[in-house]
């Protein structure tokens, strides 16, 4: 064990309140005081690791100094991606990314040293200072915690608030994340820990016992999961009048253990990421372990190994004050802390001395698969009680006493969410309920219950359990996940000459028509739109086996999206440089526009009914409200764009870009306005109806050159192309000959290396995370042509979305692989012919050839083309004579 304590590594002698390695080991953040403002410090890990590279003068050791917080920072943390979160008594939350370029100053606020790093978000929400900062293990979702007894969820992508979680009665100090993304944990000085689910954002365990004779002595209560999410470990917690750290087992919540030995409150506690495994030399199956460093106000710091009962390490007397962070880095063998008396320690252990060896992230994820079954599409949330997944072929249980509970809350595609919400950036999770209604005539009805099945599940496999595992520690419990379904039973009177078949959509109108399958017996219901006629429904003879309605089956005034919900608590979103913010002010709603990391409002406005949904861009602002209006500002002057819009269904999506606004209504139905300030018209109105499968829900929506742009959970994406009047299919990762196409045309170094970050690459990027782990089971042996066919895709779809950039990159990858393969010169002359244009100059003015495709000439196109054909001695022969052709063409 080796342990570091560089005194380079300081704020000026002033307090660091949190330090977070980066995911490549390479960096690490420190934040805290900075002379009248908070700060924010980028360092070097090498002269930290390197005694050499410490007094080398050409090794830089501070990469990046951020003083944009107005005050301290109390929270730096790293995503997986890269970019980091900090967050301070500014009540402010600030995303940063690396620039390009050496050194600089950022958009607001001074930096100094040899990276640039621009501040991209400013998310603005809490009322009180910013305590705690938690990366969702799914980006792009980050909580935090605050004074003001809350904890806020936000989508980093969208820079909006998703939900907002109030219970807490005093300060919040901690948040963490169960690593399957089922869970969100929170620790506040109210002596309290509380325990969210992520599908619904309800409370699912309150804990108070361990903490009951806490007092309010730490500047964080830092709590956390351990990376197989069978523990959380809280901070400050108390067990015969000593202090201790609170261990709380997932299954049943059993809280029976706890570490001990810290003569003062825990104040941090952090699960290195790695899950570890020993093996015994004689006969037994290994064990796998997790490990965890505690802090403590006692200036010391304790690791500590799940299946040992003494720690594996003590250091006392780290610090001259308490210990306020804790950072392990993506190793496991590295382990940063920090203090409030501005200095941090480095403790390195050696590969054996944590008792074992790292799992690989293969093995990972066969142990979460093992534990709580197979993701779900997204990767999040995990069904938890595989068993459940035999309901969706099954009848369901006979009627037996149970307790009544609260039917779950309706999904909502509302981006602002309370504490009661579904956000649609996860599938959605089976309900815990099912509805039993009896009839005066003795029948008996079931109301169905959605389990959602992986992907890449088949049939037969969907009927199957998953399989579940204990794992091998001292402190896991070996019983399995019960099922939690209730059943609630109710009665129904028939009325004479009414079917018993009758219409169930008032019983189950908890779950979001598109997250139900159809009753074949089922009658539909009507709406305020008028009453619709089902030609396929029969009230006699009907087959319980009957499939779902087709989607071409679905009328034109069928709920298709859930309609937006009128928020309850602050609605927020960023863009470029201004940030939004919608609040409730004495039943009036204040809609207030900032710029940049002023606390001063730009301009203010208000409204009379509560907000609905919220979009921004640089140009406008766009607010539905609750009486199904849309309000449209300028986002700089903060003057009307337009009188109040109000389409013809309510409004299931909003989104701005640009001049351009963008409504999806809840019956499918699209509408783009371009709000120029010359000319206000409408650009684009359609259906998306047809789009929407099943079980499906709208993930993500933009628009790209007045362009819509749709992602559903089924991991399909479509773009509506106005001149051909149609939506075109923009990506399919669960289509196994596409997701094996894309695997492997993106390989090659030439379609991998800058790669440009267009809206086709972040649409299909976003489609692969939505399937997940899906790999195609596909052995191709001869599949060029797959690969052939999915660049030609690619290249078109660049095109069609007028994406420059994109279009370059995917038809020099299709040339490159033309080049590359035999038998393919005919396709190859049919992109240089195009590239090159008519051979003679008169040939100019009668044909329809245009020299430039995207603002890009089309001769520089095929200059580039023919640099990859020089690098193949084969093609020398076709190089020379487009070569020449063009060289001659160039004279004309």
């Amino acid at each position: 064990m080796r342990l570091v304590k560089p005194n380079w590594v300081t704020h000026d002698g002033s307090p660091i309140f949190s330090v977070d390695i980066h995911p490549d080991g390479k960096r690490f953040a420190t934040g805290g005081q900075g002379g009248d403002s908070g700060r924010v410090v980028i360092w070097n890990m090498e002269p930290v690791l390197c005694e050499k590279a410490e007094s080398n003068s050409n090794i830089p050791k501070m990469l990046c100094q951020l003083d944009n917080h107005l005050a301290c920072v109390n929270c730096v943390r790293w995503a997986n991606n890269g970019l980091l979160a900090s967050g301070g008594d500014d009540k402010l939350i600030m995303i940063w990314r690396l620039a390009k370029g050496v050194g600089g100053t950022t958009v607001f606020g001074v930096t100094s040293g040899v990276e640039t790093w621009r501040c991209i978000a400013t998310l603005r929400g809490h009322q009180g200072d910013i305590l705690d900062l938690a990366w969702a293990p799914h980006n792009p979702w980050l909580a935090s915690a605050s004074v003001d007894n809350t904890v806020i969820i936000w989508d980093t992508n969208r820079k909006c608030l998703i939900a907002v979680l109030k219970g807490h009665t005093g300060l919040v100090k901690g948040v963490t994340w169960d690593p399957i993304g089922k869970y969100l944990a929170s620790q506040s000085d109210d002596k309290t820990l509380r325990v969210w689910r992520t599908t619904d954002w309800g409370e699912e365990l309150l804990i108070t016992e361990p903490f009951e004779e806490c007092g309010g002595t730490t500047h964080v209560l830092r709590l956390s999961w351990s990376p197989d999410g069978q523990y959380l470990v809280s901070a400050h917690a108390m067990n015969g009048g000593g202090s201790t750290a609170q261990i709380i087992e997932r299954d049943g919540w059993k809280r029976d253990k706890d570490y001990v030995g810290h003569r003062k409150a825990v104040t941090c506690v952090r699960f290195n990421g790695n899950i570890f495994q020993k093996k015994y030399s004689g006969v037994g199956k290994p064990i796998q372990f997790c490990c965890v460093a505690i802090g403590s106000r006692d200036r010391s710091l304790s690791v500590w190994s799940t299946y040992l009962k003494r720690p594996i390490v003590v250091i006392h007397e780290l610090f001259v004050s308490s210990v306020l962070d804790l950072s392990w880095s993506s190793c496991g063998l590295r382990l940063c802390a920090c203090s409030k008396d501005g200095t941090v320690v480095f403790v390195e252990f050696a590969d054996n001395e944590l008792g074992g060896q790292a799992l690989d992230a293969a093995q990972l994820i066969g142990l979460h698969e093992r534990l709580y079954g197979k993701l779900a599409q997204g990767g999040c949330p995990i069904v938890e009680a595989p068993e459940l997944l035999k309901l969706s072929k099954t009848p369901p249980p006979p009627p037996a006493p149970a307790k009544e509970s609260e039917p779950a809350p309706p999904p909502t595609t509302n981006c602002v969410q309370t504490i009661n919400s579904v956000s649609t950036s996860l599938t959605k999770g089976p309900s815990n309920k099912q509805i039993e209604t009896r009839t005066s005539d003795g029948k008996r009805r079931i109301t169905p219950m959605f389990v959602p099945v992986a992907p890449e599940a088949s049939e037969n496999e969907a009927s199957a359990p998953v399989p579940t595992v204990t794992p091998s520690s001292s402190f896991s419990s070996s019983t399995q996940v019960k099922s939690s379904i209730v059943i609630e039973k109710r009665d129904e009177i028939v009325q004479p000459n009414v079917s018993s078949t009758a219409t169930m959509n008032s019983i189950a109108a908890g779950v979001a028509p598109m997250l139900k399958r159809k009753d074949p017996n089922q009658k539909p219901a009507s709406n305020s739109s008028g009453p619709t006629t089902d030609t396929n429904a029969t009230t006699t003879n009907a087959s319980p086996n009957k499939k779902s309605k087709t989607l071409t089956e679905r009328s034109g005034n069928t709920v298709i999206f859930p309609p937006l919900k009128a928020a309850t608590g602050p609605v927020c979103q960023q863009a470029g440089h201004y940030g939004v913010t919608i609040t409730n002010n004495q039943n009036l709603y204040q809609l207030q526009v900032f710029q940049g990391t002023s606390v001063e409002p730009l301009w203010e406005q208000y409204l009379g009914y509560s907000a609905t949904g919220l979009a921004t861009s640089p140009i406008i602002v766009g607010v539905s409200l609750e009486d199904g209006s849309v309000h449209s500002f300028y986002t700089s002057k903060g003057s009307r764009a337009a009188p109040p819009l109000v389409p013809p269904s309510p409004i299931a999506k909003i989104h701005a870009a640009g001049s351009m606004l963008m409504i999806i209504s809840s019956y499918g139905d699209v509408r783009v306005w371009d709000l120029n300030p010359n000319v206000c018209r409408l650009a684009v109105s359609t259906n998306a109806a047809h789009l929407v499968a099943p079980n499906t829900s709208l993930m993500c929506c933009m628009l790209h050159n007045g362009m819509p742009l749709l992602a559903f959970s089924n991991a399909r994406a479509y773009c509506y192309h106005k001149e051909m009047g149609t939506w075109m299919l923009m990506g399919d990762s669960l289509d196994p000959v596409w997701r094996w196409s894309a695997i492997n045309a993106t390989t090659s170094s030439q379609t991998v290396e800058n790669f440009p970050r267009g809206p086709l690459a972040m649409f299909q990027e976003s489609l692969n995370r939505i399937a997940g782990r899906f790999m195609p089971p596909l052995r191709l042996n001869h599949g060029a042509s797959c690969i052939m066919s999915y660049l030609e895709q690619q290249v078109l779809a660049s095109k069609a979305l007028s994406s420059s950039q994109e279009y370059v990159h995917w038809l020099m990858a299709y040339v490159t692989f033309l080049c590359t393969h035999e038998g393919l010169e005919n396709r190859l002359r049919i992109v240089l012919d195009d590239l090159l244009g008519p051979a003679h100059s008169s040939a100019n003015k009668s044909s329809s050839w245009d020299p430039m495709i995207l603002g890009v000439k089309k001769h520089k196109l095929l200059e580039d083309a023919l640099k990859i054909l020089s690098t193949h001695l084969r093609w020398q022969r076709l190089f020379l004579e487009y070569k020449e052709q063009l060289e001659e063409l160039k004279k004309l």
